[in-house]
């Protein structure tokens, strides 16, 4: 539930491991938005708003509007005045939080090409942790194949290979602790 009780969300990630809403370093989430809503006032909390899924998404901050299309990020601060919705009959969002100064973050889409294996570490080249979300497309890691909306959590030691016959479309956090 979220945090103001007027919608829902699913955690795909958390940090550290057992955290609730109140005491997360990081949260990576997914939620189902229908109609405009203020959005939960989260003071000291950076947020990366990514629309995956849906009609579309309207977002207000601060008095702007912005219409981020699908993979598009808009980042924001926690602190801010904000609202959304969805533009049409609902629309599906992938959300990362991060909590100022446990981590360093950023939220991204990586397209990759058929039959053109990507080695994970090259992902988590900068150290840290990396959650990659499938958005589109076919993907397989370390033989477990992923459906839309699946996430594989790999750290900077990472020797896996996503591999992909048709291409794939991916959602890509970079986490690294400070």
């Amino acid at each position: 539930r979220w945090k103001n009780g007027l919608g829902v969300t699913r955690t795909v990630d958390i940090a550290p491991e057992g955290a609730d809403f109140d005491t997360f370093a990081w949260r990576v989430s997914m939620a189902d938005v229908g109609e405009p809503t203020p959005f939960s006032p989260l003071p000291g909390v950076d947020r990366w708003l990514m629309p995956v899924a849906g009609s579309g998404f309207e977002l207000t901050i601060n008095g702007a509007s912005y219409r981020p299309a699908r993979g598009e990020v808009v980042r924001f601060s926690g602190d801010d005045e904000a609202s959304g919705g969805a533009s049409g009959s609902g629309s599906r969002d992938l959300n990362l939080m991060v909590r100022r100064p446990h981590a360093a973050a950023d939220l991204r889409t990586l397209a990759i090409a058929a039959n053109a294996p990507l080695a994970a570490r090259t992902l988590a080249a900068h150290g840290g942790t990396v959650l990659a979300i499938l958005l589109d497309g076919d993907a397989e890691v370390a033989g477990a194949k992923l459906s839309t909306f699946d996430a594989v959590r790999l750290g900077e030691d990472a020797c896996e290979t996503f591999e992909t016959a048709a291409g794939c479309l991916l959602a890509v956090v970079s986490l690294a602790g400070r």
